[in-house]
C-alpha cells in the first residue's frame, strides 16, 4: 500500500500531490521543457488577406482619386499652361507672375486675411465666456445647446438672405430700427466698402460668428467638461477666487481645444463662399470689399472663362493654407510634441 502511493501506483491518493515521474535508473526524470510543450501546440494561423476586403476599400479610394487626387494634380498642370485656341501652349510661370502683379489679386488676398482674423477674434473669446457660463447651468442646458447650434445646421445660403434684409441700408430691419429710436443716419452697412466698424466687412463678420458660435461653443464646452474637478477644488482650498480660477485653471487647460478650433477655424474662414457669394455677387459687391481668394477663383473660372489663371490662383491658395497650417502646428503643437518625446526618452531609460 506505501509503496504504490510513493510510486504514484493505483493505490495513490487522488487529493496527494502529482508523483515525479522516474527513469529506468530509479532517479527523478527531468521535467518536460516549456518550448518541448509549446512546439507541440499548434502555431496560430495568420489572418489571409481576403478579396472580398478589397470591395470594401476600393470603392472610397476610387471615389477619393477621382474627386480629390486628380482635380489636385489637374490643377497644378493646368496652371503651367495657357489657352490657345482650342488647344493649350506651356506657359511656365507666367500665370503666377500674372497674379502676383495684379492689385485685385492682393486685395482679395488681403480680404481672406482680414475676414479670417476678425471672425477668430470674435468668436473664440465670445465661445469661451458662453460655453463657461453653459457649464454652471444644471437644468435645462440641453435645450441651450440645441438653440446655439441650430445656425451650424441651417444653409449658409439661407442665412446670407436673412442678413441680408437685416443689413440693408434702406429698407433692412436693423436700419428700420435705429430710425424708430431716432438715428437719422444709419450706418450703410452692406453698402459701405470702407473699413469700419459699420462697414460691409463687419456686417459679414457678424454673420459668420453668429452661424459659427454654437459650434466652437460646444467644442469648448466639451473642453471644459474634461477638466478634472479636483483642480477646482484644490484651488478653492487654497483660496483663489473664482476670476482666478478661470484664468489659472481653466483658460490654460482649454489650451488643447483652442488650438484646434484656432487651425481648423483658419481654415473655414479663409474658404468661405456661399455666404459671401449670396451677399456680394462673384464681384465681391460693394468695391470688391467682400471678394475673397475663392471667389476670385470662381470669377476668373466661370466669368472670365480662364480656366488656367484659376488654377493657378487655387494652387497659391493650397499653400497659403498649407503654410498657414504648418505655422499654426509649429506655433501650438511643437512643444506638446516635444514634451511627448521627452516622456518616451525617459520611459525607455527607466525601463533599462
Amino acid at each position: 500500500m506505501t509503496a504504490s502511493a510513493d510510486t504514484g501506483g493505483p493505490g495513490a491518493s487522488a487529493s496527494g500531490p502529482p508523483a515525479h515521474r522516474q527513469d529506468a535508473s530509479g532517479q527523478p526524470a527531468a521535467p518536460r521543457s516549456v518550448a518541448g510543450q509549446a512546439s507541440r501546440t499548434p502555431a496560430r494561423r495568420r489572418p489571409r488577406s481576403r478579396p472580398v476586403w478589397y470591395l470594401f476599400v476600393g470603392p472610397p479610394f476610387a471615389l477619393l482619386v477621382l474627386f480629390v487626387l486628380y482635380p489636385t494634380v489637374e490643377s497644378f498642370r493646368q496652371s503651367f499652361f495657357r489657352q490657345a485656341g482650342t488647344g493649350q501652349e506651356f506657359a511656365g510661370l507666367d500665370q503666377y507672375t500674372t497674379l502676383l502683379g495684379s492689385s485685385i489679386f492682393w486685395s482679395a488676398l488681403g480680404n481672406t486675411a482680414l475676414l479670417g482674423a476678425a471672425f477668430l477674434a470674435l468668436v473664440l473669446p465670445l465661445s469661451v465666456v458662453f460655453a463657461t457660463l453653459l457649464n454652471k447651468v444644471r437644468r435645462g442646458g440641453t435645450p441651450l445647446k440645441v438653440i446655439y447650434f441650430l445656425p451650424q445646421l441651417t444653409s449658409s445660403v439661407a442665412v446670407a438672405l436673412i442678413f441680408n434684409y437685416v443689413f440693408q441700408p434702406d429698407w433692412g430691419l436693423l436700419n428700420g430700427l435705429m430710425r424708430a429710436v431716432g438715428v437719422d443716419s444709419p450706418p450703410q452697412w452692406l453698402a459701405d466698402p470702407r473699413f469700419g466698424l459699420t462697414g460691409s466687412r463687419s456686417a459679414v463678420t457678424i454673420l459668420a460668428v453668429w452661424a459659427a458660435l454654437g459650434y466652437f461653443m460646444l467644442i469648448v464646452l466639451a473642453g471644459l467638461q474634461s477638466i478634472p474637478v479636483e483642480m477646482y477644488e484644490a484651488a478653492a482650498i487654497d483660496g483663489a477666487n473664482a476670476f482666478q480660477i478661470w484664468v489659472k485653471i481653466t483658460i490654460p487647460s482649454l489650451r488643447p481645444t483652442l488650438i484646434f478650433l484656432i487651425m481648423t477655424g483658419a481654415v473655414d474662414a479663409m474658404s468661405r463662399f456661399a455666404d459671401l457669394w449670396t451677399l456680394g455677387g462673384p464681384g465681391g459687391s460693394p468695391g470688391r470689399s467682400l471678394q475673397t481668394i475663392v471667389m476670385l477663383m470662381f470669377q476668373t473660372a466661370f466669368e472670365s472663362n480662364d480656366a488656367n489663371r484659376a488654377a493657378a490662383i487655387a494652387v497659391l491658395f493650397f499653400l497659403l493654407v498649407f503654410g498657414a497650417t504648418l505655422v499654426g502646428f509649429r506655433a501650438f503643437l511643437a512643444s506638446e510634441f516635444r514634451t511627448m518625446r521627452t516622456r518616451r526618452r525617459a520611459r525607455k531609460v527607466k525601463g533599462a
